[in-house]
């Protein structure tokens, strides 16, 4: 081992790590979590979360408000889009009156 006056932290590290009687053997040792052990308890936890979740949204009515609100945007974007296209039709008329040469009897 280095002294401590002249030893930067990661030459302690690498000491460490490269001594054999510091790491643990046997059941004491640490050992790398396996994912695909978990994945089916997490994959079960998630399910219940997003049913929970739906089971909530569907008792207190939120898509029913989102339906309202999205059925109140359309109706507004279609009367808007009405009003814009009549006043274009009320435009071409009046352009087409200027335009039209009316013959004097």
């Amino acid at each position: 081992l280095c002294i401590a006056s002249s030893c930067t932290c990661t030459d302690l590290i690498y000491h460490l790590t490269q001594i054999d009687s510091v790491k643990m053997e046997g059941k004491l040792a640490l050992r790398t979590p396996s994912v695909y052990r978990r994945l089916p308890a997490l994959c079960g936890v998630m399910f219940c979360l997003g049913a929970g979740l739906e089971y909530v949204m569907c008792k207190t009515g939120f898509y029913n408000v989102t339906a309202v609100k999205e059925g109140q945007k359309a109706a507004s974007s279609k009367a808007e889009e009405e009003e814009f296209w009549m006043r274009v039709k009320a435009r071409r008329e009046a352009r087409e009156r200027m335009v039209t040469i009316r013959s004097e009897e």
